[in-house]
């Protein structure tokens, strides 16, 4: 019996990097992957592997076929159903002021996750703006539409320096991903 995981890909569907769902399951089940669905279309593709091969191993792998099958620079963010599914109850204790969304940060290592309150500290917040570190990935608050406009999430999320080291998604969107992951 193999291990499931979903794949968290990095700027996918967003500034001209456009790859249809059913292109990213055909290169997943090519990869040798089972059990292979897309949860929206933002690169989140659950899949399970039989070989036993190490994270690290797969995350090369996957990213090394799927930057070149597309023809971009490909960073994913691999977690097992336990992980994610640990994330989203500690989400459901977060708490999410009024106008709000929540969102899942992944980031690459536990170093890069360590960094993540120093620097939210280090910068402005927004009303109602708040940030959690859960092991090596983060919950985050931010007002509904701010995710660009917060100080923090426009160094985290657009700049070229976290670009393979953190990627985020909605709760809402984690939750769709552990309930196909199941």
């Amino acid at each position: 019996m193999g291990k499931a995981y979903c794949a968290l890909l990095r700027g996918v569907n967003v500034n001209g990097v456009v790859i249809k769902m059913d292109a990213l399951r055909a290169a997943f089940a090519e990869m040798g992957f089972s059990g292979i669905k897309t949860v929206l279309a933002t690169g989140n593709v659950v899949f399970t592997d039989e070989t036993g091969a190490p994270e690290a191993e797969l995350k090369r792998r996957v990213e090394a076929e799927l930057s070149a099958r597309f023809d971009y620079d490909a960073h994913v963010f691999l977690r097992d159903e336990a992980e994610l599914a640990r994330l989203l109850a500690r989400a459901k204790e977060f708490p999410k002021p009024e106008g709000c969304h929540l969102y899942a940060l992944f980031a690459e290592s536990d170093e890069v996750a360590a960094g993540l309150p120093g620097l939210f500290a280090s910068l402005t917040q927004l009303p109602g703006e708040a940030l959690a570190l859960r092991g090596k990935d983060a919950l985050w608050s931010v007002p509904k539409g701010g995710t660009t406009d917060s100080a923090f999430g426009s160094r985290i999320l657009g700049s070229r320096k976290y670009k393979s080291a953190v990627t985020s998604r909605n709760v809402n969107t984690l939750g769709k991903i552990v309930g196909a992951m199941r």
